[in-house]
């Protein structure tokens, strides 16, 4: 370097470009976490303070929060494998139709309401479907077959939106009473059967 270009500009320049890097860049923290870190600290002291003042009111304490978090990472637990036994058995298809001679849907309706009656509701509410998915079939609205599980046949019934949306929500109904452990009883029965009962319309052409 020339010994004529140096000088305090020069160092100046020179500083100001490394005091521009990111290492260098500050700015003042945040409300929220200026906040934050003064709470945090009266939280620290005031723990100090009970271990030192008070060491059998600090053991309780420190139980307590530390049962707490246990109590937290249980239901964290029970939670998760809840969600993944429901999502093991939801990807089965529910048993559905009965075994050996074909029935109607008549037939299906009739022993859904005997198997309510016998407080059976889940089955119950199973073989309405077959009845509701059956009659679908009649009408020509459904290709129905026993192999195939509600959701197959709300995805495949061909229906009005309104009525489309219907059929999935019963799907999900019945779903959450089989899978999500989702108590069933007399009214939410008599609320689906109702739902189910009503008129079924074809697309708007």
């Amino acid at each position: 370097m020339p010994q004529g270009q140096a000088g305090p500009d020069l160092y100046r320049a020179a500083l100001e470009s490394v005091f521009a890097t990111d290492p260098y860049r500050w700015a003042p923290p945040s409300a929220a976490l200026r906040l934050a870190t003064e709470w945090w600290s009266r939280l620290v002291a005031w723990i100090d303070a009970l271990r030192a003042d008070n060491p059998l009111l600090f053991r309780i304490f420190f139980a307590t929060v530390l049962l707490a978090w246990l109590g937290l990472f249980a239901h964290a637990a029970w939670l998760v494998w809840r969600t993944l036994r429901g999502a093991r058995r939801a990807g089965r298809p529910l048993s559905l139709a009965a075994r050996g001679e074909p029935h109607d849907a008549e037939w299906y309706s009739a022993e859904a309401d005997r198997a309510a009656a016998e407080g059976r509701l889940l089955d119950a509410l199973q073989l309405a479907f077959v009845a509701t998915a059956l009659g679908l079939d009649r009408r020509g609205l459904l290709h129905y077959h026993p192999g195939k599980t509600p959701a197959e046949c709300a995805r495949e019934a061909r229906l009005s939106q309104a009525d489309r949306d219907r059929l999935r929500e019963l799907v999900r109904s019945l779903y959450g009473y089989a899978f999500g452990g989702r108590p069933v009883d007399a009214e939410g029965y008599r609320r689906w059967r109702t739902s189910a009962g009503g008129l079924w319309h074809a697309p708007a052409h």
